[in-house]
């Protein structure tokens, strides 16, 4: 590619993410938002003003928060899908983000006796699901088959589910605050939850940013990465590590949205190509432009009631899942 057209492309990708982070600040809001009230707000910000204060203490931290979100799943779901070399791999196909899910709710109602923070144990399940489904699917062997894994994780992504909504019975005088959390909601994110995903988000991502390189060369196969020095075992653990961390807490902050890390480096390859330099720090950003446009369209399709950005992302994710997967299998 030119680079007088990457050039372009990337600033096309910064101006759609500052476009959608402006956007999602002022639409379908039951106060009198606007963009002139936005302007003001970047421009002279006035504390007196309800509109200035409703924009930085309800949606800023909103915003932000499903932008980092956003980011990390789509980040996420790159790194699996090159680690796996399987186009279907992701954090909710491979049931990382519903493992993630099962782990928090059973903390959160006393069915496990570990005082741990809720993205520690957020992190413990998706690692063990993880695992699992890999083990299951064939990952770790010579010459995986795709189909093999995504059965695996569809097996193990609907066990989990099915004990995640057990608990919530077993536990109904709290199941009604974990409903929209389980679907994937950032409607109740303050500026305490941007705070909790920040550091881990940082750490995760740029730890698939250092990963670029040899990951590239491991993309090229076990003894092509081998033959030029790459340790692939460690950079199978360091990137699965980030992988964890990133969804982990992604998951734990707004619940398991779905189809954002399958979704995304997809449409990312199509963009940049396939080297992990751009296709990083690509599917970052439009994985911050997919959510922050669902949050927004979760807004205004029963509005005043919010819909939980997940069904969007799921609605716009499943039909796209379907034509992968028939693609797969007669590519297969």
């Amino acid at each position: 590619m030119p680079q007088s057209t990457q050039c372009k492309l990337w600033l096309a990708l910064i101006a759609g993410t500052l476009l959608s982070l402006n956007l999602s600040l002022v639409a379908w809001s039951s106060f009198d938002l606007s963009f002139q009230s936005l302007q003001g707000f970047w421009l002279h910000f006035d504390s007196a003003s309800m509109e200035h204060q409703i924009i930085a203490t309800l949606r800023m931290p909103r915003v932000l928060s499903g932008a980092l979100i956003g980011a990390n799943l789509a980040v996420a779901g790159a790194l699996m899908q090159g680690l796996t070399r399987n186009p279907l791999a992701s954090p909710s196909v491979l049931a990382i983000n519903s493992g993630a899910a099962l782990f928090i709710v059973l903390s959160s109602f006393g069915f496990l006796s570990l005082s741990l923070p809720t993205a520690v144990m957020g992190a413990v399940g998706s690692a063990l699901s993880g695992l699992l489904v890999m083990f299951l699917g064939g990952a770790f062997d010579d010459r995986p088959h795709p189909v093999k894994l995504v059965l695996a994780g569809i097996a193990i992504n609907a066990l989990l589910l099915g004990l995640t909504r057990a608990t919530i019975i077993l536990a109904d005088d709290q199941a009604y605050s974990v409903q929209s959390w389980l679907i994937g909601s950032i409607s109740n994110l303050d500026w305490s939850a941007l705070h909790q995903l920040l550091p881990i988000s940082v750490v995760g991502l740029a730890l698939a940013w250092a990963l670029a390189h040899p990951i590239n060369l491991l993309v090229l196969g076990n003894d092509v990465a081998t033959g030029l020095g790459v340790n692939t075992s460690m950079i199978r653990l360091l990137a699965f590590v980030a992988i964890i961390l990133l969804t982990s807490v992604s998951v734990s902050i707004a619940g398991p949205i779905g189809f954002v890390g399958l979704l995304i480096p997809h449409i990312t390859r199509k963009l940049v190509g396939h080297s992990f330099f751009a296709l990083i720090p690509a599917s970052a950003l439009l994985g911050a432009i997919l959510v922050m446009c669902s949050d927004v369209l979760a807004r205004g399709i029963a509005f005043p009631t919010e819909t939980p950005v997940g069904i969007v992302t799921a609605l716009i994710g499943t039909p796209f899942f379907i034509f992968l997967s028939i693609k797969s299998r007669l590519s297969s």
